[in-house]
């Protein structure tokens, strides 16, 4: 049986919650979104509006792509959560964050490169 659009939501925010290691009311504390919403939200009985899938998502980080397209592909996801994870960081910091991703990404191509030989 195919679930709803809501449960699907809610699922998401669920697993994007604890995959933070935060419960409900850690979310609510620093999203400023109640503890009553966020249980209705993560078990389908509320839609949400805009506002409340924005402080959400910002908090997680989660892209409100994924939470509202529930095909999105992994690499779309991947994709959401690095653009997410840049526009959370302070501005003065991005290029910081920018030089080191681009050097972790040259060190895992070539660690990658290395298992492929062997």
């Amino acid at each position: 049986m195919p679930i709803d659009d809501l449960t699907a939501l809610g699922q998401k925010m669920r697993e994007a919650r604890k995959g933070k290691s935060l419960t409900q009311q850690e979310l609510s504390d620093l999203s400023h979104v109640s503890v009553k919403q966020i249980a209705k939200i993560e078990k389908g009985q509320m839609n949400p509006s805009f506002l409340i899938l924005k402080a959400l998502a910002k908090v997680l980080p989660i892209s409100l792509d994924s939470l509202i397209n529930p095909d999105v592909s992994p690499e779309d996801e991947g994709a959401g959560q690095m653009k997410m994870l840049y526009c959370s960081c302070p501005s003065e910091m991005r290029e910081t964050l920018l030089h080191h991703t681009q050097e972790t990404m040259k060190e895992l191509t070539e660690l990658s490169g290395k298992f492929k030989t062997n």
